[in-house]
């Protein structure tokens, strides 16, 4: 190349894929029947969310769940979860949902590596993500996960500005579900209104909560708000920490002139207001 080849002046790297300028992400615990309205209502609004689950309160017949008649709350069976969650994320919730903080470090390694394994057995592909049951933790579980190959684990706190988290193992959301003074569609449409405005909006909860609040309009009413815009990214859990990873990665030639993605994932670049995708393991041109 030529070194009188006109150079960007500025490459920035995206946040998000395709240049997007919010992500917006959810979570689910347990694993109840409830869960299957969640799904069909994300389907088909174009929503993902991840699901932490229990593997040891999953049922076995080998058929779908049937709710049993006045049951507030079903298992689903394991035979239907990579089906349902398909395009989603199934994340650990350990085998039993003990207080973790109560717990040694042996006992600790094992509600979590022994979920991990039955929850991959399930789905076949490898189970990274986690969300802390009753949110409890302490330094010692954080500390004790480290080495069994979870990428974060979510927690029940909240933060403004949530992602990327200074400890992973320790991350917060946005707010939950029924957060209210402002509601969830509220602060989404605060964000979104905002074309300064770029980041992650995640929010977590439970499928019984509509059931337990004879709110199922609730689904539509909180979630849908969030659905439909060309800017926003919808993602699962750890696709938003790849993706993260990803954009790290990137090779950024000092001259400018070129740029370089050893990772997995297409990483979008800007490069002088016009977006550049740097697709996985290749050396891209930029001027």
């Amino acid at each position: 190349m030529s070194t009188d080849s006109p150079r960007p002046a500025r490459i920035e790297i995206c946040r998000f894929p395709a240049g997007k300028r919010i992500a917006v992400t959810t979570s689910f615990d347990d694993g109840h029947t409830f869960d299957r309205r969640i799904v069909e209502a994300f389907n088909a609004w174009g929503i993902k969310g991840t699901f932490n689950l229990n593997s040891s309160k999953l049922q076995r017949t080998g058929k779908a769940a049937v709710d049993a008649p006045g049951a507030t709350r079903t298992n689903l069976d394991a035979s239907e979860i990579a089906e349902l969650y398909r395009g989603h994320e199934v994340a650990i919730h350990t085998v039993t949902h003990p207080w973790l903080d109560r717990l040694d470090a042996s006992q600790i390694a094992t509600e979590v590596l022994d979920d991990r394994k039955a929850l991959e057995d399930i789905v076949g592909y490898p189970v990274r993500g986690m969300a802390y049951p009753f949110g409890a933790y302490d330094a010692r579980v954080i500390e004790t996960l480290r080495g069994l190959g979870v990428v974060y684990s979510r927690t029940c706190e909240n933060a403004a500005n949530c992602f990327p988290p200074s400890e992973p193992l320790a991350w917060a959301s946005t707010a939950h579900q029924y957060a209210s003074n402002p509601t969830v569609p509220e602060r989404f449409a605060a964000l979104h209104g905002n074309a300064r405005y770029s980041g992650v909006f995640y929010i977590w909860g439970h499928a019984f909560e509509f059931f337990d609040k004879n709110d199922w309009e609730g689904i539509e009413r909180i979630y849908k708000p969030l659905s439909g815009h060309a800017d926003v990214w919808y993602c699962t859990n750890i696709e938003l920490f790849d993706y993260e990873e990803a954009r790290k990665r990137v090779q950024i030639a000092a001259n400018r002139a070129t740029a370089f993605n050893p990772s997995a994932l297409t990483v979008t670049l800007n490069v002088d207001g016009k977006l550049v995708d740097v697709p996985p393991g290749q050396l891209v041109k930029l001027g």
